[in-house]
């Protein structure tokens, strides 16, 4: 038998060594009295009998001090007692365990003693419930089984503790003292807010300033700079954010101070206040995105095809960029993605490249910085073109403040605008920062960081949600529920389906009954409806109601839980706008956003309401109605699109044309495909071909030769 043994115990073992003698009589006499409960008698036997049977004679002291029938009882005697009846069974000779034996002690007994005196210790623990109870059993017992589940307790007690108190100090002291408990994520995140708030706790600018020099690594630095910028620019004039951006240097909402001086002094984006806005600020650090702007008021650039090569035309026809490239898509800002030889790039609207034609591919830009692919490599650029992080990665991510994900070596990590590490490469998969907050995956399961890489949600969901919100929707083993910034459970994971919030409310399925719950947590509307079929793609809330079931019939409540619309139909549409339809039997009508109905049964299918004018159809022809209900677009196409810009795509017999509000069409039915570029201009394809048409005049910008007039006289 191989022990480890206390420092008490084995000196007592060095100071009182076996004897080599069979079992005195005195001995049987202890345990005789022991077994007729005399234990005054027993215990005066045994305490003389600990030098000549030590492993017995202590083993039957501790038994007396484990009893609560008599005075001896002493729970901390009883465990010091067969500590050393343990001690002196271990160096006990053969002959000496074959003696004691004879009174009923053997390694088992001596073990089941143990075990009986770590019960009544972790009993007592348990009754006394506090934090120095179970912390006295965790420090003192340490070989029982128990200890774990007593220090959980423990730890429990304690951060709840910290809690109430929600000081920096008290957060700080937990984590001295129970580096190990598993509310330590959580603690790290709550002792950064702490911080953060106690240090802040004027709300002043000075309070602030102080704290980002205090704490320069501090997640909440960025807050701090937030309410810095929010406090220094109240009014958002000139005059304060110049003064912000003299104060304030290195604070990371500079640039959005510069940006609020050139959007207050250029609002109507005419050269002339851009002009003006120049010189009076010569040291505006974003030159390039004003010569941007001053393109982008003055031109609206369109692609076009001359013999298979692709340019820029202006919405006049006039040719802009030259027609050179294979392909080219349409900008966005001031750049637009061009392709020659097989590789990717962009130009800028005055046809300069800004993004070397040489990549495979190109992503759209997020804060200034655009993810460029090579070869299997990954990089990023920024909005000037210049690679500033290096091709080194399997893949990078979307720049959130200053920070992307990236992957390399088949491990994820996070890296700054410079291709710098930010957080170690040591997750299986990650994701964009939101609200300081990203997913991270480990060992398949996902959880979420800060920005400094510490762990706020312990990796230990199927699915987390993220932090676009302040909360995150989570799911372990098919139920959901919420956590939130802290990574502490906000909503228990109970619940079968929670849907996104939407007008502040959010769906909850459980079993087969569905409500809402708010943004604190509590259910604004009961789980009092029917699940129905397919509930969570259509019982969201949508401009302020939502639709829900009871009885088998659709109904429309509002966030008072007040029914707009009795439950009387068998189905409702979309609330998108002033009419909503609605389905009682086999056919559709409309009611208005009261629940008055206009019309019913009318419709074989009705769509929602968008920019006035719902979709309609009977049979296979379809047409439209206003706010009023009355058809203003008549039931004669094969084919009608949602409204866009004022019109909608419709079909007829020979091909695809618009149709504006009134019904009146725009462009001729003739085409095999009609796309609304804006609300002055169409694309329209036929065959291999395209063109643009203005609405206004009802003729052609421009044309592909081959395209033949394809405008509504």
């Amino acid at each position: 038998m191989i022990r480890t043994l206390p420092l008490v115990t084995l000196l007592f073992v060095l100071v009182c060594p076996p004897l080599e003698v069979e079992v005195h009589g005195q001995l049987a006499k202890g345990f005789q009295a022991l077994g007729v409960f005399d234990y005054f008698q027993a215990r005066k036997i045994f305490q003389k009998e600990t030098k000549r049977q030590p492993a017995a004679a202590w083993y039957g002291l501790s038994v007396i001090s484990g009893r609560a029938d008599n005075p001896f009882f002493h729970i901390d005697s009883a465990y010091a007692f067969i500590q050393r009846s343990d001690a002196a069974f271990t160096v006990a000779t053969d002959k000496q365990r074959a003696s004691i034996a004879k009174v009923g002690v053997n390694n088992e007994a001596i073990l089941a003693q143990r075990d009986h005196v770590f019960q009544l210790a972790w009993n007592l623990a348990k009754g006394q419930h506090t934090i120095a109870a179970y912390d006295r059993y965790v420090t003192t017992y340490i070989q029982s089984p128990l200890v774990e589940e007593a220090t959980i307790v423990r730890d429990h007690l304690a951060f709840q503790q910290a809690r109430e108190v929600n000081s920096a100090a008290a957060y700080q002291a937990f984590l001295g003292r129970y580096p190990r408990s598993k509310q330590v994520f959580e603690a790290r995140s709550r002792l950064q807010e702490a911080v953060y708030r106690e240090a802040t706790m004027d709300r002043d600018i000075a309070s602030y300033v102080a704290f980002i020099r205090a704490h320069p690594e501090s997640p909440y630095v960025r807050t701090a700079e937030d309410e810095v910028f929010r406090l220094s620019t109240p009014g958002r004039t000139v005059g304060e954010y110049r003064k912000f951006i003299a104060d304030q240097p290195k604070n990371q909402r500079v640039g959005d101070a510069w940006r609020g001086i050139y959007e207050i002094s250029t609002r109507d984006l005419s050269v002339g206040a851009i002009t003006k806005f120049l010189q009076e600020f010569p040291d505006y650090p974003f030159v390039e995105e004003l010569v941007d702007d001053y393109k982008t008021a003055s031109l609206n650039l369109l692609p076009f095809r001359r013999e298979g090569a692709w340019g820029f035309i202006d919405d006049t026809g006039v040719e802009r960029i030259k027609a050179e490239y294979e392909w080219v898509e349409d900008f966005r800002g001031g750049q637009a993605l061009v392709s020659i030889g097989g590789k990717v790039g962009t130009v800028n609207r005055s046809g300069g490249v800004v993004i070397p034609i040489e990549y495979d591919d190109v992503e759209e830009a997020v804060e200034g910085t655009s993810t460029v692919e090579r070869g299997g490599r990954v990089g990023a650029v920024d909005s000037s073109g210049e690679l500033v992080v290096p091709m080194l990665y399997s893949d990078v991510g979307e720049f959130s403040q200053g920070i992307a994900y990236a992957a390399k070596d088949g491990m994820y990590g996070y890296i700054n605008a410079r291709g710098e590490q930010m957080i170690p490469f040591r997750f299986a998969s990650a994701g964009t920062f939101h609200n300081g907050l990203a997913v991270v995956e480990e060992d398949g399961l996902f959880g979420m960081i800060d920005t400094k890489g510490n762990i706020v949600v312990p990796a230990t969901f199927d699915w987390v949600e993220g932090s676009e919100q302040a909360l995150s929707r989570v799911r372990q083993g098919g139920r959901m529920g919420f956590v939130g910034p802290f990574g502490n459970e906000l909503l228990p994971l109970k619940y079968d389906h929670i849907g996104a919030f939407r007008d502040g409310l959010a769906l909850v399925v459980e079993g087969r009954k569905c409500g809402f719950i708010d943004e604190k947590m509590d259910f604004a509307i009961p789980l009092d409806f029917e699940a129905a079929e397919g509930v969570s793609n259509w019982g969201e809330f949508n401009r302020g109601l939502a639709k829900v079931q009871s009885s088998g019939k659709r109904c429309l409540i509002n966030a008072k839980n007040e029914k707009v619309f009795s439950c009387q139909y068998a189905d409702i549409g979309l609330p998108t706008g002033a009419l909503i339809p609605v389905r009682k039997k086999g056919k559709w009508g409309y009611a208005d956003r009261t629940g008055a109905v206009l019309f019913d049964n009318r419709y074989d299918q009705a769509w929602e309401m968008l920019e006035g004018i719902a979709r309609v159809r009977n049979g296979e022809l379809f047409g439209g109605i206003d706010s009023t209900g009355r058809e203003v677009i008549a039931l004669r196409y094969k084919g009608l699109l949602d409204a866009q810009h004022g019109h909608l795509v419709a079909t007829g017999p020979e091909g695809v044309g618009l149709v504006d509000h009134t019904g009146r069409e725009v462009v001729a039915l003739v085409h095999d495909a009609v796309t609304m570029v804006n609300a002055r201009i169409a694309k329209v394809e036929r065959g291999e071909f395209f063109g643009y048409i203005d609405l206004a005049t009802g003729r052609f910008i421009w044309r592909e030769e081959g395209l033949i007039e394809g405008a509504a006289e």
